[in-house]
């Protein structure tokens, strides 16, 4: 009978051991793999080149009140905290553990750190700055990580800083972004990045300026795009909206303008009679060709100029022999009001920032 009962103890502790250490193993987290953020996809988005073949955003004057009661808070960025280990961020990402170097004070040549921006619950997207430096230059990207995906976005910056956070907009149908560039000023970017279904980004739509900062973008609605802007260092600020479904064809300008036009300008009375300036422009496409005749007034940059459009404005910019010419910035600049178009940047002080009407032949 006593041996019948020390077997019976037995049993019971070692069901007892047993039960007990599957429960261990089933409170032992398991083991997620670590990866370096190289181990995932990596897209460009927003290149220039994309952007240059698809229609402009066209925007119209609004009030302060409009822009305020229309402004939409859904979809905006969150501060949710991130978990951060031996001077790395740590996430989630797929069933994996990503660890990303964070940003400190000192950067070293090749060494990439990276600064946490917020998180975008819609998308389940974190987003980060990427900090690196390059020939004794630093350079900064805006980072999207899909935690869904394992996909990284580097939205291309038209600059050496990152772009502004992102928008979203409230159906989750495009995101917003924009840049002001460091060291021009009252000239910046806004890129429209369409969301597809399986939360890929391609460029949509696009608008610069070099007439303000942009100091806000908001959306007024899913279609609508709303931006606050000064020109005098947020001094003041105008506010503007524009509707994406809205096509503003880039060529429609250049494509009505082919032609040639002709202008007269009259600079300073000299002795022996009146300086002058006769423009002759041939405009196809997106080229024009200057000549000029001139009385008293040295001929100077005759020849190509490429035509872009920026803002309902073209701009035409030097493009042959004479290298003091040419110019990052526009020589001379043409609008359209009605059926009519005028220059800017022609004769001597008097006229060189007026509007004057062209004359087509």
């Amino acid at each position: 009978m006593k041996n019948i009962a020390q077997t019976f103890i037995l049993l019971s502790i070692i069901l007892f051991s047993c039960t007990k250490e599957e429960e261990i193993k089933k409170e032992l987290p398991v083991q997620k793999k670590v990866i370096d953020i190289k181990m995932l996809k990596h897209i460009e988005v927003g290149l220039t080149e994309n952007f240059e073949k698809l229609p402009l955003l066209d925007f119209t004057e609004i009030t302060k009140e409009e822009y305020k009661n229309l402004k939409s808070t859904a979809n905006t960025i969150t501060n949710s905290p991130l978990h951060e280990k031996d001077d790395n961020y740590v996430l989630e990402i797929n069933n994996r553990i990503l660890q990303l170097r964070s940003l400190a004070n000192t950067l070293k040549e090749g060494e990439t750190q990276y600064k946490y921006l917020g998180f975008y619950p819609s998308l389940n997207i974190y987003a980060f700055s990427a900090n690196s430096i390059g020939d004794g230059l630093g350079f900064s990207e805006l980072n999207l990580i899909n935690a869904t995906n394992s996909y990284v976005y580097s939205i291309v910056s038209p600059g050496d800083d990152t772009v502004e956070n992102p928008v979203i907009s409230p159906n989750t149908k495009y995101l917003a972004y924009c840049y002001n560039y460091i060291y021009d000023k009252n000239k910046s970017f806004l890129g429209i990045l369409k969301i597809n279904n399986n939360q890929t980004f391609i460029e949509y739509r696009s608008f610069s300026s070099d007439y303000f900062d942009i100091k806000e973008i908001v959306w007024l609605g899913d279609d609508y795009i709303g931006i606050k802007v000064t020109n005098d260092d947020s001094k003041t600020f105008k506010y503007y909206k524009a509707n994406l479904s809205f096509t503003n064809n880039k060529s429609s300008n250049l494509s009505n303008i082919d032609g040639n036009y002709n202008i007269y300008i009259e600079t300073e009375a000299t002795s022996t009679g009146m300086a002058s300036i006769s423009y002759s422009f041939t405009i196809k496409d997106k080229e024009a060709i200057l000549k000029t005749n001139t009385y008293h007034e040295s001929i100077r940059c005759n020849g190509k100029y490429v035509i872009k459009e920026n803002n309902n404005i073209l701009e035409l910019y030097y493009n042959d022999t004479e290298e003091e010419c040419k110019s990052d910035s526009p020589v001379f600049y043409i609008k359209k009001e009605g059926a009519k178009y005028y220059i800017k940047g022609v004769g001597g002080e008097a006229t060189f920032n007026e509007w004057i009407l062209l004359e087509k032949e």
